[in-house]
C-alpha cells in the first residue's frame, strides 16, 4: 500500500483531509499532532507541524523514521509574490529556496546553503518531476476552473507583508510565492531521499494587508486541502 505522507503548518491546512480519512487514528508524541488513515487504497499519514522551518523539518524527519513514506506532500497558504497571481489560485513548486539563509558577507549568493558546487547561486530542492507532472495532469484534465502556476517557492522564517521585501525575494529568487515551512520539508526529503511535492493556495500578497489574510485564511487553506485530496484520490498516483 502506496504510504503518502502529507504536512501542513496549521489546522485549517489539513483538516479538509483529515475528513476524508477512513479508520482515523491520532497518534501523539511530544507536541506533534500527527493522524493515520486511508483514502481509496492509499494510506495517509497527515501531520500539523507548526509554523516555521525548523518545526516543519522535525515533524517531516519524525515522520520519515517512525512510518517511512513513499512520497511526501506539503500544503497550505502562501503570500503571492509573481505577477498576475489572485487570491484563491494554486501555486506548484518546480524547486524551493530558503530566502532568509543569508552569508552574503562571506561571498557565497543569498540562500546558498553549503551544498551544491554553484556558490553564486541559491541552493535549490526540486520536486519530484512525476508527481509534478501527475498532478498538472489533473489540474488541466479534471480541475479545469482551477487556476495555478508553477515556478520557485521561496520559505523563510519571516511573515513577509513589506512591499519591498516581497519584490526583493522576488527579484533575488525569481520566487511566485513566499511561505514559511516548505523548503524546509523539501530538504528534509532530500536528504533522505524521498520525492515530495509542495501545493500552495494564494491567500495574500505578501504585502502588509494582513485583514486580507485573516480574511481569506481558513477558506483558502480549504482550497488547497482539496486540491492534494484529488490529487492522491486518482488511480495513477505513484511515484516508481
Amino acid at each position: 500500500m502506496e504510504k503518502i505522507a502529507i504536512i501542513g503548518a496549521m489546522s485549517c491546512e489539513i483538516d479538509e483531509i483529515k475528513k476524508c480519512l477512513t479508520d482515523l487514528k491520532e497518534i501523539s508524541y511530544q507536541d506533534l499532532k500527527t493522524f493515520t488513515g486511508n483514502i481509496n487504497d492509499k494510506f495517509i499519514i497527515l501531520a500539523q507541524s507548526g509554523m516555521g522551518k525548523v518545526n516543519a523539518a522535525i515533524n517531516t524527519q519524525y515522520i520519515i523514521d517512525t512510518f517511512h513514506p513513499d512520497t511526501i506532500i506539503n500544503t497550505g497558504v502562501a503570500g503571492g509574490l509573481g505577477k498576475g497571481l489572485k487570491i484563491g489560485d494554486i501555486v506548484i513548486a518546480e524547486y524551493l529556496v530558503q530566502h532568509d539563509f543569508d552569508v552574503t558577507f562571506l561571498g557565497y549568493a543569498k540562500g546558498y546553503m553549503f551544498l551544491g558546487e554553484d556558490r553564486k547561486s541559491p541552493t535549490k530542492y526540486l520536486c519530484d518531476e512525476k508527481l509534478l507532472k501527475t498532478f498538472e495532469d489533473l489540474l488541466n484534465k479534471k480541475m479545469t476552473e482551477t487556476k495555478y502556476y508553477k515556478g520557485v517557492i521561496a520559505s523563510g522564517d519571516i511573515f513577509v507583508s513589506d512591499k519591498k521585501q516581497k519584490e526583493e525575494i522576488n527579484k533575488t529568487f525569481n520566487a511566485i510565492a513566499v511561505e514559511m515551512e516548505g523548503a524546509a520539508v523539501a530538504q528534509t526529503a532530500v536528504r533522505n531521499k524521498i520525492p515530495f511535492l509542495v501545493i500552495r493556495a494564494i491567500s495574500d500578497m505578501a504585502d502588509g494587508t494582513e485583514g486580507e489574510y485573516r480574511m481569506n485564511l481558513e477558506d483558502i487553506a480549504k482550497l488547497a486541502a482539496n486540491s492534494v485530496k484529488n490529487f492522491i484520490s486518482i488511480e495513477n498516483f505513484t511515484v516508481d
